[in-house]
Formats: C-alpha cells, sequence, structure tokens
C-alpha cells in the first residue's frame, strides 16, 4: 500500500484553484474529491517494491469524475509518482477531450498525446509524464514502446484506464479458436512488461470487472466509491422510486410506432409536446439570467434509417415552429394557429408545475420566438459521422444517439425523450445512457424525461441495483462476487467478456429454494461446527419442529456464517455467494431486516440420491413440507434447517457424525442475481 506524506503539494495546490476557476469546483468540492483521491493511492502499489495492483474507482454517471482522475494524479506526483499513463476512448471527440482537459489542469505534467507517443519523443528525467493514448492496438504498441525507450520497466508506473469496461476486456474469451482480443491484449502487454504498477479501473458501470473471473488481470483488487459535487442530479433524484404520476420531471408516452412514422411524416404528438417544454423552458431559463446553449436529446431507435427520418420530421416541425412564431415577434400569439396555440398552452402549464415563479405565457412566447431560429437539428450515428459538438446555438436538437460515446457529456441537457428501448436491456448500457443524469441542479425546473412506463420501471430496477452494489463496494472497499438485478429481464452486462464457466448471469431467483446437494460431512473440516450450531438453533431457542418462526436477516445471516457447501462442487450454492445475496436482500428496506426460520429435522436419516449415482442430494425438504415449505412469508427470506445424522452407509451415507444443512428460498419477486462463482 503506497503511503501519502503530503496532502498540499504544489501539483494539488494549483489544481484545486485551477478547477475552482476553470470549472466552478468550490473548494468543499475538491476537498471530497481530495479525500477519494487519497483512498486511491492507499491502495496502489507501494513505489519502492516490485508488484501490480487493480483498483477500480467506481463513479457516477456524468458525475465527473476526469475531476477525480486529474486529483489521483497530482496527488501521486506530490507523493513521489513521476510515471502515468492514461487510456481512454478511440473516439477523437472524447480522446481530445481527455487530452485537453489533462493539459489545461497538470500544469507541472510534461504530457504526451498520440502525436508525441508515436514520434518517440524525448522525456525530462524527474518531472511527471502522462502519456494520454486512446484503446487503440497499434497506438497502445507506440505506448509500450515510448515506455520500453524511458526505462520504466523498473519504475513505478500509474495506468489508468477511463472507462475501463468498455474495449479493454477479452471480447473472445469463450473462444479457444481466436485469439485475445487485440485491445485486451496491447493492454496486457503494457502491464506485463512494467515491474511495478497500478492498474486503475475507472467507470461508474462496473458490472463487467466486478464479474470477470479471479485469475483476471481485469478484476480489482479494491475499490473505490466516489461522492458526486454539489448540484448533482442522478438516479437518486429522478427514479428513486415507481410513483411516476406524481413526479415533477418523468412524464409518460407510448412507444414511437416505428410504421406509422414512416407512412404518416409527422412526429406523436407526445414528441410535439416535448419539443415545446424544451423551448418554452429555454426561454424560461433565458428569462430569469441564464443564457447558456440548451440540448434536447431524442432516442428513436437503433436502426438509423430511423435516426434519419425522425430528424427530418424533427427539424420540419422545428420550421412549421419557427414560421409561426416569427410571424409577429412582438406578440407571436397572434401568428399562430388554434391548434398551436393549445400545445404551447400545455407545455407552458406543464412549466408551470415545476418553475415556481414563472413569467406570463406571452413574455415566454415572445422569448422563444426571438430565439426559435437559433437552433440547430443534428443526427448523431456513424452514417452522418456527428456526435456531440461544441454548442453555438441556442438550441441543439439530437436526434439518434448511437454515437454517444462513454464519458461524452451532453452539456445543458434539459430534455430527453426515449422512443423506444432494447428488448433485451443490460444494466451497464441503460445506466450509460442515462444522459439527463449530471450537475443540473440550476435547470432543474425545466427538465423533463418523456420515456415509455416500462422503462421507467427499467431505469428505478437498475437505478435499485446499482445503489445496493455501490453501497457494498462502499463498505467493504472490495470488489463484490454477487450483482443483485431487480428484473429477471435484465442482463448486468454482455456475455463475450464473461467467463462462461465461472459467470452465472441469472441465478437466485426470487421466490426459489437452494441448498448445497454436497454437503461438508467430514469431522475434519467440521470441527466445532456442528456443536455451535446446536447451541444457535436449540430447543430452548426454536421449540418446535417445522413451524415457523420471525427472526432478523441479521439473524439468518448468523446461521449462514459457516461453511456448509463442499467447495468446487456442482449446483447454485456456494456459501459466500449465499451470504453476499442474503446481505443484499438485507439491504433492502422492502424487507425490513425480518426473514423466517424453520427446524425442519433434529435427527434426519437422509441420504445421497441413487438416481445421483450417491454423489450428491436430490433434495432436502420432505416431500410434505409444500411448494411454500411450512406457511413460511414468502415476502421475506426464509431458511430451513436440517440435522442429519451423517450415518456411515456404503452407498449415500457420510462420515459418521451430525451436520446441519440450510436450505434458503429466497423471497418471491421478479429478480435475481449475477454471481461471479470463481
Amino acid at each position: 500500500m503506497a503511503q501519502i506524506n503530503n496532502l498540499q503539494g504544489d501539483n494539488i495546490t494549483n489544481l484545486r484553484e485551477y478547477l475552482h476557476d476553470e470549472e466552478n469546483i468550490s473548494y468543499a468540492d475538491f476537498d471530497t474529491i481530495l479525500h477519494t483521491a487519497s483512498e486511491v493511492i492507499q491502495g496502489c502499489q507501494e513505489p519502492t517494491e516490485n508488484g501490480a495492483v487493480k483498483g477500480l474507482i467506481y463513479g457516477h454517471i456524468q458525475s465527473g469524475k476526469t475531476s477525480v482522475i486529474l486529483t489521483t494524479m497530482a496527488l501521486a506526483a506530490d507523493n513521489g509518482f513521476n510515471n502515468f499513463i492514461v487510456m481512454t476512448s478511440d473516439l477523437n471527440d472524447i480522446y481530445e477531450q481527455t487530452l485537453e482537459r489533462i493539459k489545461g489542469a497538470l500544469d507541472s505534467f510534461i504530457v504526451f498525446g498520440k502525436t508525441e507517443i508515436k514520434q518517440n519523443s524525448i522525456t525530462t528525467p524527474c518531472l511527471p509524464l502522462a502519456l494520454v493514448s486512446s484503446k487503440n492496438p497499434r497506438k497502445l504498441r507506440d505506448v509500450l514502446n515510448i515506455v520500453q525507450l524511458s526505462n520504466w520497466q523498473n519504475e513505478p508506473v500509474i495506468i489508468i484506464d477511463d472507462e475501463a469496461d468498455q474495449a479493454s476486456l477479452d471480447t473472445n474469451i469463450n473462444n479457444q479458436n481466436r485469439p485475445t482480443s487485440a485491445v485486451n491484449r496491447a493492454i496486457v502487454d503494457l502491464r506485463n512488461y512494467l515491474n511495478s504498477h497500478t492498474y486503475l479501473q475507472t467507470t461508474a458501470t462496473p458490472q463487467s470487472l466486478l464479474l470477470q473471473d479471479s485469475q483476471s488481470p481485469f478484476r480489482p483488487d479494491f475499490v473505490v466509491v466516489t461522492t458526486p459535487g454539489t448540484g448533482y442530479v442522478g438516479g437518486n433524484y429522478f427514479f428513486d422510486n415507481n410513483n411516476f404520476s406524481d413526479s415533477d420531471h418523468i412524464r409518460q408516452v407510448p412507444d414511437i410506432d416505428l410504421n406509422r412514422l414512416r407512412t404518416s411524416n409527422r412526429i406523436p404528438d407526445t414528441l410535439i409536446q416535448s419539443m415545446l417544454v424544451f423551448f418554452l423552458g429555454s426561454a424560461v431559463l433565458r428569462i430569469q439570467g441564464n443564457q447558456k446553449k440548451y440540448t434536447y436529446l431524442l432516442h428513436t431507435s437503433f436502426r438509423q434509417a430511423d435516426h434519419h427520418l425522425a430528424a427530418v420530421l424533427v427539424d420540419n416541425f422545428k420550421n412549421q415552429l419557427t414560421n409561426e412564431l416569427r410571424q409577429n415577434t412582438n406578440n407571436p400569439i397572434n401568428g399562430v394557429s388554434s391548434g398551436l396555440i393549445t400545445q404551447l398552452q400545455n407545455a407552458y402549464n406543464n412549466l408551470q408545475q415545476t418553475f415556481g415563479n414563472i413569467p406570463a405565457f406571452n413574455a415566454v412566447l415572445t422569448e422563444t420566438a426571438k430565439r426559435i431560429t437559433s437552433t440547430e437539428v443534428i443526427e448523431i450515428n456513424s452514417v452522418t459521422g456527428e456526435g456531440i459538438r461544441p454548442l453555438t446555438r441556442k438550441h441543439t436538437l439530437y436526434i439518434g444517439g448511437t454515437k454517444l460515446g462513454r464519458g461524452v457529456t451532453v452539456k445543458n441537457l434539459l430534455v430527453t425523450y426515449y422512443g423506444r428501448d432494447a428488448q433485451q436491456p443490460q444494466m451497464d448500457t441503460v445506466l450509460q445512457h442515462a444522459r439527463m443524469y449530471g450537475y443540473r441542479r440550476n435547470e432543474l425546473p425545466a427538465i423533463r424525461i418523456y420515456l415509455p412506463i416500462r422503462l421507467a420501471q427499467r431505469f428505478v430496477d437498475i437505478h435499485e441495483s446499482d445503489n445496493l452494489v455501490r453501497e457494498q463496494c462502499r463498505l467493504t472497499h472490495l470488489p463484490i462476487q454477487v450483482i443483485p438485478l431487480m428484473s429477471r429481464g435484465i442482463r448486468a452486462t454482455r456475455r463475450n467478456v464473461l467467463n462462461e464457466n465461472t459467470v452465472n448471469l441469472i441465478t437466485y431467483q426470487g421466490g426459489r429454494q437452494y441448498f448445497p446437494q454436497l454437503p461438508i460431512s467430514d469431522s475434519n473440516i467440521l470441527g466445532n461446527q456442528t456443536q455451535e450450531l446446536d447451541n444457535l438453533l436449540s430447543i430452548a431457542k426454536y421449540p418446535d419442529i417445522k413451524r415457523s418462526y420471525t427472526v432478523t436477516i441479521d439473524d439468518l445471516l448468523e446461521i449462514l456464517n459457516f461453511q456448509y457447501g463442499t467447495p468446487d462442487a456442482s449446483g447454485a450454492w456456494k456459501d459466500d455467494l449465499i451470504r453476499q445475496a442474503i446481505t443484499t436482500l438485507g439491504n433492502q428496506p422492502i424487507y425490513q431486516n425480518t426473514g423466517t426460520l424453520v427446524i425442519v429435522n433434529l435427527n434426519s436419516n437422509l441420504k445421497k440420491s441413487e438416481s445421483r449415482n450417491y454423489t450428491q442430494l436430490g433434495s432436502v425438504l420432505p416431500g410434505d413440507a409444500g411448494r411454500i415449505p411450512y406457511g413460511v412469508d414468502p415476502r421475506y427470506p426464509a431458511l430451513l434447517m436440517t440435522r442429519l445424522r451423517g450415518d456411515v452407509d456404503p452407498q449415500g451415507g457420510w462420515h459418521g457424525v451430525p451436520f446441519w444443512v440450510p436450505v434458503i428460498r429466497f423471497p418471491d419477486g421478479n429478480y435475481a442475481f449475477s454471481v461471479n462463482e470463481s
């Protein structure tokens, strides 16, 4: 573990002022960032020793984790580290954004971009040097080349992999007939060359990293969870419950009917309403003194042809709106058709719900009319080549979104409209699309999110899961192995970067029962376990067999805190993973720290199953236990304990000593867990 001897060095002092002056980060918020960076540095490889450490910086969507990266680099430089490699997106706009921020923020650093790296530029000894590269195999080989020329092999190096769950992982991990994917191989080659390095992964969506095999060079050793700064609004604000009808910002809309869109050549009324709310909301903010340039984002579908059609139709409506409002700019209502007046009034009424002191309707229309011409419609996808660009007009309407790379911030985003969503959504991908998150507190009254009800519920489920994962990582500073999925229709991440032999994307499902198919019965392994469980489950505490006792989830975890299942045995039961899953349930208020305990039998002669060649149990509970065994409350987790005599028997026998076998019943619900069994 690296030591921090200087928290107020020149690099930190200069960065504090830079972020305050250039990016409006308060000194109080910087102190929070510095605390996070300190935790990261303390987890790094000790610079005087050889070895490798992997860390995860677990951020929030659109929360400014680049500031954490910059502060980590500055603090490291003030405490003896001089060699840094920053790997970022291969999308040029994101790469340039990262490069320029590092150059602007770290004055005392020499910063080499792709050009200087390729040219093998001469380094200056004793000064911090940051090599900033895109995650491209050829560019990363250039980095390795300059690292070799600079004699970094025996020096401590900090590698920062921005958005490490994207591009860095091996997409061929389950295909033995194909080589390791190129970016993954290049990163591994670079790291293998260095005798002393820390590999810091940064992302707000670490599901694929947490589910990496235990032997993977990409599974982190420690986790540091960041804290967003003042003014951040994210899932806790928009999706903390599913009461959408009372939300100030969520508006329910139907899916965009793409066939109807193609035949009618007219955008739906709900889409028109969202655009009018955007234009009028922008006008209200300007009247109140906020002179920013504002943006609107429409996700239609994943087909680029649909993006183009939607962009054309949106542009047509924008032109119609402009023409009508500009008939009489001093009193625009006189030039607007009756139908449009009604739609504008509805949009104004919508905004009244969140603006405490909204200007008069005519004043808002007049401001809108004056600025409506300063509007640009941009179709974003790989066909157009367009991405997020510096804002030049008062209003920018982005259509499409498939070229919105990770890490790209949609500045001053007021209105987001989701017309459709994926049939098999992934938790990390959906979160990355949450462009409405960010430092938007000043614009909150104008922010609206239009989406189908099922997608709104999906955001709620994913937000809840993310909060549970984040809290577990925050408490332990370790990578957890169990990721809760609040809906079985959601996957944690993509399959092609996970070892299919050790990762089960859907298991421990609501309403299902699990038990160790090959329980431990050897006294040499059990030790005093049976006696300790006899005390915990004594007749004095639980006098009645097959009776449901209400206990706490903490009580269940105390009983589960033993070794029941034979390591590496088949089946879903893994002691530690079961405990992690039950702990996750205990952290959810819905379960009120409540569970059920049943003592099924104190003298069972249960043996291994003949149908399974006497190698494992076929079941534990007797046939009369019932679908919901012994009337346990299906709303809460239940633990059913059976004490086996453990008789020695040539077929299906044990080791001659008594032992306990648990059955866990997960509470009813449409949820599951992804588990990393490695």
